[in-house]
């Protein structure tokens, strides 16, 4: 199975504003962007270990969200800002290894995330990240991801 992996730049307040209502409400966000789960098993190092965090670790967003891979997770702006620089960083350092086809492949899908951060960072927002529903109709009735709204 794959899954889609949906980023969202979004205010602290709109997370604490989110956190506090009801997990049926929308999340309000100001950029979303989505890419292959799969980017978290690139090979080249360190570019796949910080695409990993930059899309799988963070604190839970709320604390009856559920996912049967892993819960949704939100970074702080602080967080966000570290992680913007790991990935530039990491992209650059990459890049000779990432020739023809690999880079035609992956390279959109890694400009998202970066780009999302980049965006997230000089608002000095906070990057919630969560999964796509799963293909099994019995699991997806019982995934509960945020609603976005974008602003």
């Amino acid at each position: 199975m794959s899954y889609t992996a949906i980023l969202a730049s979004v205010s602290p307040a709109a997370i604490d504003e989110y956190r506090a209502g009801p997990a049926s409400a929308d999340l309000e966000v100001s950029r979303v962007e989505e890419c292959p789960h799969d980017l978290t098993n690139v090979e080249i190092q360190p570019l796949g270990e910080v695409l990993s965090e930059a899309i799988d670790i963070g604190l839970p967003l709320r604390n009856d969200g559920w996912h049967p891979l892993r819960t949704p997770v939100v970074a702080d702006p602080e967080t966000v800002m570290a992680r913007s620089m790991k990935l530039e960083d990491a992209w650059r350092a990459a890049e000779p290894e990432l020739g023809g086809m690999m880079a035609d492949v992956l390279g959109p899908d890694i400009d998202r995330v970066r780009n999302l951060y980049a965006h997230a960072t000089a608002r000095g927002e906070s990057v919630v990240s969560f999964l796509s529903a799963p293909d099994d109709a019995e699991k997806a009735t019982r995934t509960l991801v945020p609603a976005l709204h974008l602003t």
